[in-house]
């Protein structure tokens, strides 16, 4: 409730109208600032009255204060205070704002406002903001510090913070209107000049004015721009082509700004554009498909498989980045505004006159360009390759790989063995340089003759020997030993091993030569009674332990078995490889060449203890 604090004046009586102003002016301290939130309430307001001296009672009469004679009430609606509302000299209330403005601003925070610098003090300014009280902002947020009375624009963030204070910000207000701005900019398409003060991953910082904004590398030149650094603390127009309002973040191109003077160059040449045309253009960007052309304004994709006739890892193989080269137009999609390009166009493709140069029968030399599992790829000329099968490589060494023989880049002759010009392809042969050594091969190589070779490859069934004249025969598993039962070959050969063989077999039109081994001697088989006899004590060495029993090797290199059920349960883990054991022949298998073995435990108990203390002996001395 306000009361007014004017003065209840009475000439007659001074004692009297003195208690009547302190009353008065109590009423008023104790009501100030009071404001009812119903706009039904009823405020009261206390006008100016005359006492008169015949309404003063006695002076031992007490005197009411609030009675209706003494003070005239007059009640308002909360929508009538919210008027400009004064106290003229007659008690009557006038809407002018020349003595006093009670009118309730909407201000909440988190807005721009404006405001009146009233004090400056060394870290603070002080502003009035038309508030209960006056709000402080930070000296360091000003670039240069206002003068006492001028009116600025200022951010309220809060209206009291832990101590009671108002807190503004002039720096979020710069950045508030600035955003405002650029939002504004964004939406009109505006021009806005800015200055590059930064360098970071994928582009560059652009000052446009308390706020930054990010420029793409692809946006900062219509032409591909390797150094960022020529750009640097100068000052440019920008576009803004993204603006998000929730992250607050701005980008903006430059390359935007400068299209629309190249708008009438590139439609007069998209219109003179057509397939077939050679122009000229600059390499803007490579990537591992192919390499994209600025022809001026518009970029063509020149893909890898159209750089050249030849074969390339990579398209910067043949173009750079930055340089200006010819291309050839190969397609054109007016609709989508797609450039296919082309470079190898501008030259004849090599394919087409291949046939004349290279016909069947003709020598020529190449490199290495590519190896697979089946064969080498030559490269003949640019643009034209040809396969040496594997098989075509050697007439008589067993390649597996063509990295035995060759490796990438080295030179090659050879010789066209056919030639598809439809399809591409070129067979070659570098065996047909030289006379196939296997016709007449008989006349050379006898069955039953005995050769020096050495083992030139190992495979499971058997292995390769290759012979003095430079002819490789095999080997196979069955007849490297007479008296072991071979599984792979490399369990007794080794690769580059000298062996002397017997030639088996020879075929010069399979192209096979059969050599055997075990051949070198007699087969012990036919006399081995009179190498091993039944219940006969042997030594053996263990060799394998498998699921049916263990494998030794005896005397004079014959394998022989014990069964494991002939093996008691508490020696199995006793059987280790290399380990000597005291054998006992119990059956000897003639027809199917076998020799089974018994074991007897307490002979080979007294074994290990003896030999136990020859151990013992040697160690002691």
């Amino acid at each position: 409730m306000l009361t007014n604090e004017n003065d209840i004046v009475n000439d007659q009586d001074n004692d009297t109208v003195s208690e009547t102003e302190e009353m008065l002016h109590e009423n008023a301290k104790n009501t100030e600032g009071q404001n009812d939130t119903s706009n039904n309430e009823s405020v009261e307001v206390l006008e100016k009255v005359d006492v008169k001296t015949e309404n003063i009672p006695a002076e031992n009469t007490i005197l009411n204060y609030l009675d209706p004679k003494i003070l005239n009430v007059k009640e308002y609606t909360h929508d009538e205070l919210n008027d400009n509302i004064e106290f003229s000299d007659s008690g009557e209330l006038q809407d002018t704002n020349d003595i006093y403005d009670i009118k309730l601003e909407d201000v909440s925070e988190k807005q721009l406002v404006k405001g009146k610098v009233v004090a400056i003090y060394d870290k603070e300014v002080v502003v009035d903001i038309g508030f209960k009280s006056e709000g402080i902002i930070d000296k360091s947020e000003f670039d240069s510090i206002p003068e006492i009375g001028s009116e600025i624009d200022v951010f309220l963030v809060v209206f009291e913070d832990r101590k009671g204070r108002l807190i503004l910000s002039k720096r979020r207000a710069d950045f508030e209107k600035r955003w405002s701005e650029l939002r504004d900019a964004a939406e009109n398409e505006t021009l806005l000049k800015g200055t590059v003060i930064k360098i970071i991953k994928g582009g560059l910082v652009v000052d446009l004015g308390v706020v930054n904004a990010f420029l793409p590398g692809s946006q900062v030149d219509i032409k591909p721009s390797p150094n960022f650094e020529d750009y640097l603390n100068n000052e440019y127009e920008f576009k803004i082509v993204k603006f998000n309002e929730f992250r607050q973040n701005v980008v903006v191109s430059r390359k935007a700004t400068m299209s629309s003077d190249m708008d009438e160059s590139r439609k007069e040449l998209l219109k003179n554009l057509e397939v077939g045309s050679v122009v000229e253009g600059t390499v803007k960007n490579i990537t591992d498909f192919g390499a994209f052309i600025d022809l001026g304004g518009f970029d063509g994709l020149l893909h890898i498989t159209d750089i050249t006739w030849g074969r390339i890892n990579h398209p910067s193989d043949k173009v750079a980045l930055g340089s200006s080269i010819k291309v050839k137009v190969i397609d054109y999609d007016k609709e989508k505004n797609r450039i296919s390009l082309g470079l190898k166009q501008l030259n004849t493709d090599p394919w087409s006159s291949a046939t004349d140069r290279y016909s069947e029968g003709t020598n020529i030399t190449g490199k290495v360009v590519n190896m697979m599992n089946y064969g080498a790829f030559v490269e003949i000329e640019e643009g034209i390759e040809g396969l040496i099968h594997i098989s075509e490589i050697s007439w008589t060494k067993h390649i597996k790989h063509p990295s035995d023989i060759y490796k990438i880049g080295d030179s090659v002759n050879a010789i066209v063995l056919s030639i598809d010009a439809q399809s591409k392809k070129i067979s070659l042969g570098v065996k047909q340089l030289e006379n196939n050594p296997w016709d007449g091969i008989e006349e050379n190589i006898k069955s039953g003759e005995k050769y020096k070779g050495t083992v030139s490859n190992i495979v499971q069934n058997g292995a390769y020997v290759l012979l003095e004249n430079d002819i490789e025969g095999f080997l196979n598993v069955s007849d490297i030993s007479w008296t072991r039962k071979v599984k792979n070959a490399s369990d007794i050969l080794k690769n580059d091993q000298k062996i002397d063989v017997v030639v088996l077999d020879v075929s010069s039109q399979d192209k096979r030569i059969s050599l055997g081994l075990k051949q070198n001697e007699e087969d012990p088989w036919e006399k081995i009674d009179e190498i091993f006899q039944v219940d006969m004590k042997i030594s053996g060495k263990v060799l394998f332990v498998l699921d049916k029993g263990i494998i030794f090797l005896l005397e004079n290199g014959f394998e022989a078995i014990l069964p494991i059920s002939k093996v008691e349960e508490k020696d199995k883990d006793s059987f280790t490889i290399n380990k000597d054991f005291n054998l006992c022949i119990n059956q000897i298998n003639k027809e199917n060449r076998k020799i089974v073995l018994s074991y007897n435990t307490d002979f080979n108990s007294e074994t290990d203890t003896l030999e136990s203390k020859n151990t013992q002996i040697t160690e002691n001395k």
